[in-house]
């Protein structure tokens, strides 16, 4: 465990600390509301913005895992799936929970998890198997945070996160002494809800 944990910590770092240049990667989770007459369901998803170490290249990306259409059927089976952007006005909403910056080798990571998503034979998307929240999971483990296998989070974004940033939080305060998680799993409650998990951002 100690060796995992230099090891998350030295990966971060090269982010933290490497060249001027970097992009930054956050990780939010979208609460359930409106957006006139459409509702926004919980969704889980990540940020790049920034600038490539390489060439100093512009980046302003967001990336999530939902079905293009929402559908009732999203609630029982596998249905067509699609890596998603949201408008600025949709990420305005939201606070993220991690924030840190990433070497090119990691920016390439998370797009690498993007892809795969994007590139699976469809449906690729089922409510408990492969939906916003696991996405994003997915993308966190790449970097090498520590993530949770509990059930309990697969329909649960806000708590996913949370629990994201607790777990995590010893290795962010070595990278940034003075800064201490705000948010933690007990804010949340302990039940998931039940119904749709995301919803394209509109």
């Amino acid at each position: 465990m100690a060796a995992r944990a230099l090891l998350v910590i030295a990966f971060l770092l090269l982010g933290a600390t490497g060249a001027p240049a970097a992009v930054t990667i956050a990780f939010y989770a979208h609460h359930l509301g409106s957006k006139g007459l459409w509702v926004e369901f919980p969704h889980a998803y990540v940020t790049l913005t920034g600038t490539t170490q390489v060439g100093a290249l512009p980046v302003k990306a967001n990336f999530g895992f939902t079905p293009p259409v929402v559908v009732p059927d999203a609630l029982f089976g596998w249905v067509d799936g699609a890596v998603v952007g949201a408008d600025d006005d949709y990420v305005a909403k939201d606070t993220p929970y991690l924030t840190f910056a990433l070497t090119d080798k990691q920016y390439a990571t998370v797009l690498a998890v993007a892809a795969r998503y994007r590139n699976y034979p469809q449906p690729s998307y089922e409510i408990d198997k492969r939906n916003c929240v696991l996405f994003v999971k997915d993308v966190a483990a790449a970097l090498g945070l520590s993530v949770s296998d509990d059930e309990r989070f697969v329909r649960a974004p806000e708590q996913f996160m949370a629990d994201l940033k607790a777990r995590n939080a010893e290795t962010f305060a070595r990278i940034n002494p003075g800064v201490r998680p705000t948010r933690t799993i007990a804010s949340y409650g302990q039940t998931p809800a039940a119904g749709m998990v995301d919803s394209p951002p509109r």
